[in-house]
C-alpha cells in the first residue's frame, strides 16, 4: 500500500546499514544507467529507439498519474487531455512560426501548464468520482474542439513540417534523447517534489485530510500544484511521443488509451509508490512484446492480470518486495521516531502477525 504520511526522522537506522548502502549507491547506478541509455543511438537500430521513445514517454505519463492519484488523491480519467494539448501546442507552434520542433517543445510544456492552470477553475469544484468523470468529459471537449478546428487540420491532424529539415539518423537520436530526458526528468522532478514539504503535504491530505487542514497544511494550493507540474509532464511527454510519429490526430492524442495504459502500469506496479511505474512499465512493455501477436487475448491477459493484482496484491509489485525487504532506496517514506519500520531489517513472523 501507499505510505504513510506522518514526519519522520530519516538516515541511519538502528536495524543496520543495509537500506543506507542500497541509497547511497542508487545516485551513481542511475547515472551510469542514464550515460549508457544515452549513448544508445551509436550503437542500436532505429527500432530499438522508437520502442524506448514509447518506453520512456509512457513511463512520463504514468508517473505523473501516479503523483496525482497515489499522493495527491486526484483519480483523473482524463488525464489523456494533457497529452493531446501538448502534442497539438507543439505541433502548431512549430508549424506556424516554422521554428526547430525541439526548441518549441519547452513552449508546448508552458502551453500545458497554463491550460492546467485554467482547468483546475472548475475540476477543483469536483471531487472524488465527479472529479475523475469530469476531467474525462474535460478530455472529451478538447477532441471535439480539435475535430473543428480546421487551423489544426481538423479530424486529418497536422504534420510536423519543419521535422523535415533533419535527416534520418538526426532525427531518430533527437527525439530518442528528449524522450529520455522527459523520463528522467519526470522521475527527478517527481523525486524532488515527494521529498520535499509539498510531497510531505500531499501525503497528509491524501491520508487524513481534515487532520491536514486543521494543522495548517495548505491542500488546495498543494494539489494545485501537483496539478500543474503532473500536466506539464504528461503533456510535454505527449509532444515527444508524436514527434515520433511526425503527424498528431485528435482521435490518437485525445484517446483514453493513454490514462488506461498509465493506470494498468501504476495498478501493476504500485500506487503511490515512486518504484511503482518503474516495476509497471518494464512489466507492461515486456508482456506487449512477447503477446502482443494474440490479439484480443493479449488484452484479456492484461485486464486478468490487472484483477489479480488488485485482489493479491492491491499495493502492486513494489509493495510485495517493500514488504519483505522493507525496502526505501529514494527515501519517500515518512516514519516517526521508534517505528519499527525504520529498520531496514526485515520483520519477523511474529511482527508479520501483529
Amino acid at each position: 500500500m501507499s505510505e504513510p504520511a506522518v514526519l519522520s526522522a530519516q538516515g541511519k537506522d538502528d536495524g543496520g546499514t543495509k537500506g543506507w548502502r542500497v541509497s547511497a549507491g542508487l545516485p551513481i547506478a542511475f547515472v551510469a544507467v542514464v550515460i549508457l541509455l544515452a549513448m544508445l543511438p551509436w550503437y542500436a537500430d532505429f527500432a530499438a529507439q522508437r520502442l524506448l521513445v514509447e518506453v520512456f514517454t509512457l513511463f512520463a505519463i504514468a508517473f505523473a498519474w501516479n503523483m496525482l492519484a497515489g499522493y495527491g488523491g486526484m483519480v483523473a480519467i482524463g488525464q489523456h487531455v494533457f497529452v493531446g494539448i501538448g502534442s497539438y501546442s507543439l505541433f502548431a507552434i512549430s508549424n506556424t512560426f516554422h521554428l526547430n520542433p525541439w526548441l518549441a517543445l519547452p513552449v508546448a510544456t508552458v502551453c500545458t501548464a497554463t491550460a492546467a492552470l485554467i482547468f483546475a477553475g472548475p475540476m477543483f469544484r469536483l471531487a472524488g468520482a465527479y472529479f475523475a468523470v469530469g476531467t474525462w468529459v474535460l478530455a472529451e471537449i478538447a477532441r471535439i474542439a480539435a475535430v473543428n478546428i480546421d487551423w489544426l487540420g481538423a479530424g486529418a491532424g497536422m504534420p510536423l513540417e519543419m521535422i523535415g529539415e533533419f535527416d534520418r539518423w538526426a532525427r531518430n537520436a533527437y527525439v530518442y534523447w528528449a524522450a529520455l530526458g522527459v523520463g528522467v526528468g519526470a522521475f527527478a522532478v517527481g523525486a524532488i517534489v515527494l521529498r520535499s514539504r509539498l510531497g510531505l503535504a500531499l501525503m497528509s491530505v491524501r491520508d487524513a485530510e481534515a487532520a491536514a487542514l486543521a494543522s495548517g497544511v495548505p491542500a488546495t494550493r498543494a494539489k494545485l500544484s501537483l496539478w500543474v507540474i503532473a500536466a506539464a509532464v504528461t503533456g510535454t511527454a505527449g509532444a515527444v511521443s508524436y514527434m515520433s510519429t511526425l503527424q498528431v490526430t485528435p482521435d490518437a492524442s485525445f484517446s483514453l488509451n493513454w490514462t488506461a495504459s498509465a493506470i494498468f502500469i501504476v495498478v501493476l506496479g504500485g500506487i503511490g509508490t515512486i518504484e511503482g511505474p518503474v516495476i509497471g512499465t518494464a512489466v507492461y512493455f515486456a508482456l506487449r512484446e512477447t503477446f502482443a501477436d494474440f490479439g484480443a487475448w493479449y488484452f484479456i491477459g492484461l485486464g486478468s492480470l490487472a484483477v489479480v493484482t488488485m485482489i493479491v496484491a492491491p499495493g502492486g509489485a513494489w509493495s510485495v518486495l517493500a514488504r519483505y525487504a522493507n525496502l526505501d532506496p529514494f527515501g519517500i517514506r515518512r516514519r516517526t521516531p521508534g517505528d519499527p519500520s525504520a529498520s531496514h531489517q526485515s520483520p519477523s513472523p511474529k511482527q508479520e502477525r501483529q
